[in-house]
């Protein structure tokens, strides 16, 4: 499938791979990791386009079968030339194959209609060959299902119908991310690349990807900072640590059992060669200078620089986050409470959108919330109440000597460009104090020496996060309310950052997409859903185990309430009036399907028949206004053809 040989790969001064190999096979599923800026992003972008990057310096091979094909996801991309398709014609565009055969089988119907058409003639029997090809081709790449197919991959990627015709340039970067993605599955590549696919999703769109994922029939290489997407999806992990290209046969987990196993073993090995150098040093010098001794002792020595010019001390990543959150004063033990409290929104056509409607919430000491819901459920908007970032209805009620700290989804947007790291964060200091804390602030989220001097602006996604938590902890509180804090953050600095909130004795609101993050933290989930809030007790994933349970369980009762209201004898009750009609309703359904099917199968053997007699040299003996006209319905029958099949799927 792929294979690395000897690859090494610089960006200017800074070397990101030396002389490193690696194979990814047919079918392989495997997960790309190492700390920000070891070069995963730049590796999915040379395996995707060798060539096209003036910045890499480049050496080795990359090899590809030729039966290779490669679609990449980029964390960033550009929409220029397509801003005024519909969302559903970008999705579309995935095939190009399919497009180029729609487009050869537009020209050659107009070839084929012109008149004066020599009907003997060499290139008229070649046209009519073509032409046959060309629609075959095109039926068995699935043409007649495309559309369809698109929708399904929309909808499972939180696409509404309304969405299918809006144009690529009326949603946000997000939702345009989205769009590619979709072009992605459905271009369906043997080497799919993905660069943090999970950035832009809402639970369920996130667990629709992991199911079509799990069932991707050829190879891809996923890079997340989701360790449960991972986890779930991913049988080989690839690790970029100290310019090389480490494989571990597993998923995340077991990658980190195992790292953690090889580097004990290393550690060991290292050890004793200390103490056999060790022990050679000493009979050297004891006895180097003895005559009896000195064949011996030169023995020794020549053993010992051998070891010494093997030995390597295993390398271990130190650089690690590791902070407190300064204490504050301890808070009453109503932290905040919401009374009927509401929020809407003016659209730009003038309608009303309700986002939240009549919540209410009480936040006692020492709760860890999470708070959870789709894209666009109003969790950002819940935040933003809650830190008194914009007005609403309802009321809400703060707890004696509560300070807060809130650390917003866009936080990295309001810091000062031109400003350097060190001045960002001397400037939000609130007191002298805090000042001088800065310069060891800043050392725990990897920034010292030179590095406190770089420009905001030339720092990376990652690195602007960890500045915009650094401010957080020049000031004490004990209300944290977080919305998305770990976008752009590793592994390592997540899992630091886990560590430092799980020693926070304030009370704790999270916003996150990150099922490990929350599950580490939280001991309440508060879902918000239809502008409603539910609240519930216990860990994120007890809260996904009953989340489940109730939605299987309101199947099961919807399922029992049809068949109790189906077999019950006919009432006079309006209710029991409906019900009859939503029977009849099914029963018609039914009979559709089956009229579908039956008028499907009759449609297909009459374009089998007509497919039949347009490949014969008679066909187009015939006059051009009957060949036209027969093509004209075999057209037409393909589309209700296509039509049929859609609505087969939609009442199946």
């Amino acid at each position: 499938m792929l294979e690395a040989r000897n690859l090494s790969l610089s960006v200017g001064t800074k070397e990101l791979l030396n002389d490193s190999s690696f194979r990814v096979g047919d079918k392989d599923h495997v997960s790309l990791v190492g700390l920000n800026g070891t070069g995963k992003t730049t590796l999915l972008r040379l395996i995707s386009a060798p060539n096209t990057d003036s910045a890499l310096i480049i050496s080795g091979q990359f090899l590809k079968s030729a039966e290779t094909t490669i679609g990449y996801l980029p964390q960033e991309i550009s929409f220029d030339a397509d801003l005024e398709k519909t969302a559903l014609q970008y999705a579309l565009q995935a095939n190009v194959r399919l497009f180029e055969l729609s487009d050869k089988i537009t020209r050659m119907e107009h070839e084929l209609a012109l008149p004066d058409q020599d009907y003997e003639g060499e290139a008229y029997h070649q046209l009519i060959e073509h032409f046959s090809d060309a629609m075959h081709e095109f039926d068995h790449l699935g043409g007649y299902t495309m559309q369809s197919n698109a929708e399904k991959v929309l909808g499972g990627l939180g696409f509404s119908e309304i969405d299918f015709h809006k144009k690529v340039k009326d949603f946000s970067g997000g939702w345009q991310m989205r769009l590619h993605l979709t072009k992605l599955l459905l271009q369906n590549p043997t080497l799919l690349l993905l660069d943090e696919p999970t950035n832009h999703l809402d639970i369920d769109s996130l667990r629709w990807l992991e199911n079509y994922l799990f069932n991707y029939e050829h190879s891809y290489i996923i890079v997340s900072h989701d360790r449960f997407f991972l986890d779930k999806l991913t049988t080989k992990t690839l690790e970029i640590a100290f310019t090389q290209v480490n494989e571990y046969k597993g998923n995340y987990s077991y990658y980190e059992k195992e790292k953690a196993e090889r580097y004990e073993l290393m550690m060991g090995k290292y050890a004793n060669d200390v103490k056999k150098v060790a022990e050679l040093k000493a009979f050297v010098d004891r006895f180097r200078y003895k005559a009896t001794k000195a064949r011996q002792a030169q023995s020794r020595l020549r053993q010992m620089e051998k070891m010494e010019k093997n030995m390597q001390s295993p390398e271990e990543d130190l650089s690690r986050i590791s902070f407190r959150f300064p204490k504050a004063n301890p808070s009453g033990r109503e932290v905040m409470r919401l009374d009927g409290v509401k929020k809407a929104y003016i659209l730009p056509d003038g309608t009303k959108k309700q986002v939240l409607n009549d919540i209410n919430l009480e936040v006692m000491r020492g709760d860890r919330i999470a708070i959870v819901g789709s894209n666009g459920a109003g969790k950002t908007t819940f935040c933003k109440i809650l830190a008194g970032q914009i007005d609403f209805d309802g009321k809400l009620t703060m707890g004696h000597n509560v300070t807060m700290n809130y650390f917003a989804q866009h936080q990295t947007e309001n810091l000062s460009q031109e400003k350097s790291v060190y001045t960002e964060m001397v400037d939000s200091a609130p007191t002298s104090e805090a000042q001088k804390k800065v310069r060891d602030i800043l050392g725990c989220f990897l920034f010292s020496g030179d590095a406190v001097n770089k420009k905001i602006r030339v720092l990376s996604g990652g690195e602007k996060s960890r500045v915009a938590l650094a401010k957080i902890l020049l000031q004490a509180s004990n209300l944290l309310i977080m919305d998305e804090p770990t976008n752009h953050l590793d592994m390592r600095s997540k899992e630091m950052l886990i560590d430092s909130l799980e020693y926070y004795d304030g009370t704790l609101l999270i916003v996150s997409h990150d099922r490990y993050f929350l599950d580490s933290l939280v001991n309440k989930v508060v879902e918000i859903k239809n502008g409603s809030l539910q609240l519930y007790l216990g860990t994120y994933a007890e809260y996904l185990e009953k989340a489940e349970k109730a939605l299987e369980a309101e199947r099961k009762e919807e399922a029992a309430g049809r068949q109790k209201k189906q077999s019950a004898p006919p009432q006079v009750s309006e209710k029991e009036k409906e019900q009859t009609k939503k029977t009849s309703a099914a029963k018609k359904d039914k009979k559709r399907i089956e009229e579908i099917e039956q008028k499907i199968n009759r449609l297909e053997q009459k374009k089998e028949s007509l497919e039949t007699m347009m490949a014969t040299e008679d066909f187009y003996k015939k006059s051009q206004e009957e060949t036209a006209k027969t093509l004209d319905g075999y057209h037409t029958l393909c589309n209700e053809l296509n039509t049929l099949f859609a609505e087969w799927e939609q009442n199946s």
